[in-house]
């Protein structure tokens, strides 16, 4: 008795041979062989051909149904590489429209170069950008970048161009949280926890309300 499957992976043959035919057999060098000594017990023999022919076809089976995922890999990396130029996309509108958000923060606003406010500050060192670089150092005031150079806000300083105390406050406690710009941004733009206000008009005559403000966002409130 002879049992045959077909996949598209490979054809496989199911049979019993005597130790005499299994000595004529012609191999092919191509081919793989499972050999499996049944003994002298002729019942077995018809059990162990169907046992090994079920087996087989569940094998192949299964091999052909990876054949599908394989492809679906494929689909998925094409895909991915399909979606590469929307998201390239995607991000340069997101940059653009920070650059817009930026540049209306930047305009609504008086800003001062380091030499310009240690002059404004009295400061009498041979590098004028010393006093200034100190206080952001300490933490007293910030500085976003525009065009390659540092611009101070001047809402974060008193009449006589000194950091107010409030400044340190709320930089500190919005740590690495922000950038320079993510502050700038904060304190430019209306705030919900000041009745619409902007933090930066605040600043000087309501602190403790700014500070407060700060605080809310950070606790998981929103503003804007």
């Amino acid at each position: 008795m002879e049992a045959k499957a077909n996949s598209a992976r490979q054809a496989y043959k199911v049979e019993t041979l005597s130790g005499e035919q299994l000595h004529k057999l012609d191999p092919h060098a191509d081919t793989k062989y499972l050999v499996i000594n049944l003994g002298q017990s002729p019942d077995v023999n018809e059990t162990i051909k169907i046992a090994i022919s079920a087996a087989m076809t569940a094998i192949l089976a299964s091999m052909n149904q990876r054949t599908p995922a394989k492809k679906s890999v494929r689909a998925r990396a094409a895909s991915a590489k399909d979606k590469e130029p929307m998201e390239q996309a995607r991000a340069e509108r997101n940059a653009q429209r920070r650059e817009a958000l930026n540049a209306q923060i930047f305009a609504d606003s008086t800003w001062l170069q380091a030499k310009e406010l240690s002059e404004k500050a009295g400061f009498t060192s041979a590098n004028p950008s010393a006093g200034p670089n100190r206080w952001k150092q300490a933490g007293k005031i910030f500085a976003v970048q525009h065009n390659g150079k540092d611009y101070f806000p001047d809402y974060v300083l008193d009449e006589g161009y000194r950091p107010l105390p409030i400044a340190k406050k709320i930089i500190s406690l919005f740590g690495d949280k922000k950038t320079a710009w993510g502050l700038a941004i904060w304190f430019g733009f209306a705030n919900s926890w000041l009745g619409g206000e902007k933090p930066k008009d605040l600043l000087a005559t309501q602190p403790e309300r700014v500070l407060a403000a700060a605080q809310a966002e950070l606790e998981g409130g929103i503003h804007g």
